[in-house]
């Protein structure tokens, strides 16, 4: 999976920080979220889907990533 960041739309409250410390930090700039690393460590994904519903502006996007098996 891939969590994509619109920081134009990010406000900086930090929530995802505190439910994806992980995957998040804040720019010590503007206080806005950095773009996390993608794809996201499986090991986090759970963190991951936790930031991306709990982002107050919904500058979190979700992207789910399928494995395509072709059948011959």
């Amino acid at each position: 999976m891939r969590i994509e960041l619109d920081r134009k739309v990010c406000q900086g409250h930090g929530v995802c920080l505190m439910t994806a410390p992980n995957l998040f930090t804040l720019s010590d700039e503007d206080g806005l979220a950095n773009q996390p690393t993608n794809p996201t460590p499986e090991e986090f994904e759970d963190e991951g889907r936790l930031a991306v519903a709990s982002c107050p502006e919904l500058a979190l996007t979700l992207i789910e990533q399928h494995t395509l098996i072709e059948k011959h």
